[in-house]
């Protein structure tokens, strides 16, 4: 057992007799050993990742803590208990060590933790109360199918800037400053290649172009690595350490109007130095992976140049994702399909990213 959980139990859960601490600890060991090897899915015998059990038996083990709080410390804890824990957290009873009250999406971790719990236990309980996660960088409206195009062909022109013959001395000082900038390299080294160099990069549309094929979660596009790409098989492989909420490999397929934009990314930047020692696909003009803070000013700058109303939607970078499940949960009208596609757990988890589009709810709006 690791020194978390002794730590935990002895720590928070002194009420325990000396041998009801033994049989208690015996017990979430087994229930670790259980999580590792099958908790995830018990029909497919999958477990969940190292790094997330630790977190799950706390959960496990907070929920306890409150149980033994209202009724005493024992060894077992029933269904009806568990209901107790679940309506105490919609009604904001149970509530944090610090007697803040826990958010939504913390709820639902408990919730599903308990859910864990009474697996390992082979009880049948279920929450009679869903939580809805709080995920606010996940929680975006999607683009429309012409907005997609319309952002894919703005990262092509993005940031292009006049040919250096056409402007006259006055303007090229002018677009050498912002050069300078976009470049960080110093005003007086900017020369008329760097104009050609700007207007030709696909490092953009090659990013673009891959997330509207994949929905790349933010961490993703930050993780990506050169050597991730099999030019044979136009796939992206995804080692099962890198994985963003999973830890198993994946293989992403690319349609070709992603794959050109990649390949010729790939190429130019093997001669761009500030790649020489670095295996990230995409780096930043300050030289560092690109993040969900960056992502977004890029999405802000491509929407600003396509022209893309906004309107009163929550756009993020997410909303690549969400375009993708909406679409193709329209387009095969099964959500598993949608959870493959994006790469989730289960149909409750992909039914997040979709979406009634414009058309069905002009359908919608000739019903009666």
């Amino acid at each position: 057992m690791s020194n978390r959980t002794k730590n935990e139990l002895s720590q928070s859960f002194s009420e325990l007799g000396q041998r009801q601490q033994d049989i208690f600890e015996s017990k979430v060991e087994r229930f670790k050993q259980y999580l590792r090897s099958e908790g995830k899915d018990p029909l497919k015998q999958k477990g969940y990742a190292e790094k997330s059990i630790g977190t799950r038996v706390s959960r496990v083990l907070q929920a306890i803590q409150w149980i033994w709080e209202q009724d005493g410390a024992t060894t077992e804890i029933t269904p009806e208990q568990a209901d107790q824990v679940i309506e105490s957290l919609a009604t904001d009873d149970f509530r944090r060590q610090d007697n803040g009250r826990y958010r939504e999406d913390s709820k639902r971790k408990i919730s599903d933790a308990l859910v864990n719990w009474f697996q390992f236990k082979d009880s049948d309980w279920e929450p009679d109360i869903t939580f809805q996660g709080e995920a606010s960088t996940d929680n975006a409206d999607p683009f429309t199918k012409n907005e997609v195009s319309t952002l894919w062909e703005a990262s092509l022109t993005y940031k292009s800037i006049p040919k250096y013959n056409n402007l006259t001395p006055e303007e090229r000082d002018r677009w050498r400053r912002y050069l300078a900038q976009e470049l960080g390299k110093p005003k007086n080294d900017v020369n008329p290649a760097d104009w050609e160099k700007v207007n030709t990069s696909w490092k953009i549309p090659s990013i673009i172009g891959t997330e509207r094929a994949a929905g790349w979660r933010p961490a993703l596009i930050e993780r990506m690595k050169v050597d991730w790409y099999d030019a044979n098989s136009k796939t992206i492989i995804i080692p099962g350490s890198q994985a963003v909420k999973n830890d198993s490999q994946w293989v992403q397929h690319l349609p070709n109007k992603a794959t050109d934009p990649l390949e010729r990314w790939i190429e130019q930047r093997e001669n761009i130095k500030k790649y020489d020692n670095s295996d990230y696909m995409w780096l930043n003009r300050k030289g560092n992976p690109y993040n969900s803070k960056t992502l977004n000013d890029l999405l802000d700058g491509l929407i600003e140049e396509a022209e893309v109303s906004v309107g009163g939607r929550k756009i993020s970078w997410y909303s690549f994702r969400h375009t993708l499940g909406t679409y193709t949960y329209e387009e095969f009208h099964d959500l598993e399909i949608v959870a493959e596609t994006l790469r989730q757990n289960s149909t409750a988890s992909a039914a997040r990213y979709v979406h009634p589009t414009d058309e069905i709810l002009r359908n919608a709006a000739n019903i009666l």
